[in-house]
């Protein structure tokens, strides 16, 4: 498990390094493979939630968040003139709708359009404000760097997190778990483990990279770090509801997009209020 693990790791590593390093054509890979990500989360997510009960159509719902994050990120990259802060502020009121229409379990089709509907509402805040991360140019950062702090902050969380819990899981008696009926291996030592290392990456950002000053950097990095501990625990809960490992199997090691993305369920409206505050 642990080697395929490491295979995924490298895949998603070499993708990102193209996208933040590979003049000029970064930008178009990030244009190109970040919606189809984000889509291909919320496919998986809504598959999950048919077996729940709350049926919808996750074919249809993947396909209007590709459409509707291909247009935001080419909004972003400035090939249309529409009115940015509008659309992030209906982009933001969506999960109150989406929050209604996923508590109705009904199986006809208006209702599983609803439910689609709620089930893009719900992603859309946070994935849509992850991507306009990759043009925020704050404190005078070139553009993408505050992307890369923001995807290496969340996933040192997960990695240190997951290299903690399986050292101290070896020591005797076990490490203390969080909460094993929804995530049997989180446990506190993984989620210390993964903090100090996100806070490594702020102080290494700070120290290499300083658009922002030292206090907002660790502060960042200790606020990304929790998001991305909770929305991992509210992937596992909905992984558990629906009896489930993995919610897919395109990435080795990591199993599908959603688990690779469940750390930003959060995180993207926590960044996008650290930049903007």
């Amino acid at each position: 498990m642990f080697k395929y693990r490491i295979i995924g790791f490298t895949l998603l590593m070499l993708i990102l390094c193209g996208i933040f390093f590979w003049k000029p054509w970064g930008e178009l890979l990030f244009i190109i493979a970040a919606p189809g990500m984000s889509a291909l989360a919320v496919y998986e997510c809504a598959r999950m939630l048919n077996i729940s009960g709350r049926k919808n159509f996750p074919a249809l719902t993947a396909f209007v968040f590709y459409a509707l994050s291909l247009l935001w990120c080419l909004h972003l990259h400035g090939a249309f003139a529409w009115s940015g802060k509008a659309f992030t502020i209906a982009a933001l009121l969506l999960p109150l709708a989406g929050c209604a229409f996923l508590l109705d379990k009904s199986g006809d089709n208006l209702e599983k359009i609803l439910c689609s509907f709620g089930i893009t509402a719900l992603f859309a805040p946070t994935l849509l404000l992850f991507l306009s991360s990759f043009y925020a140019t704050n404190g005078g950062a070139p553009r993408g760097a505050w992307l890369l702090y923001l995807c290496l902050a969340t996933k040192a969380t997960d990695t240190g997190g997951y290299i903690c819990g399986m050292l101290t899981a070896k020591l005797p008696g076990g490490n203390h778990k969080i909460a094993p009926s929804i995530s049997p291996k989180k446990s506190w030592e993984g989620l210390i483990g993964g903090f100090v290392l996100s806070l490594a990456v702020g102080w290494l950002f700070y120290r290499y990279a300083a658009y922002n000053s030292l206090v907002w950097y660790l502060t960042a990095s200790a606020l990304l770090s929790l998001g991305c501990f909770f929305g991992d625990l509210a992937e596992s809960a909905v992984k558990r509801l629906c009896n489930i490992k993995d919610s897919g199997n395109w990435v080795p090691g990591m199993g599908g997009a959603f688990d690779v993305l469940d750390s930003f369920i959060f995180n993207g409206i926590i960044f996008y209020v650290l930049l903007t505050f």
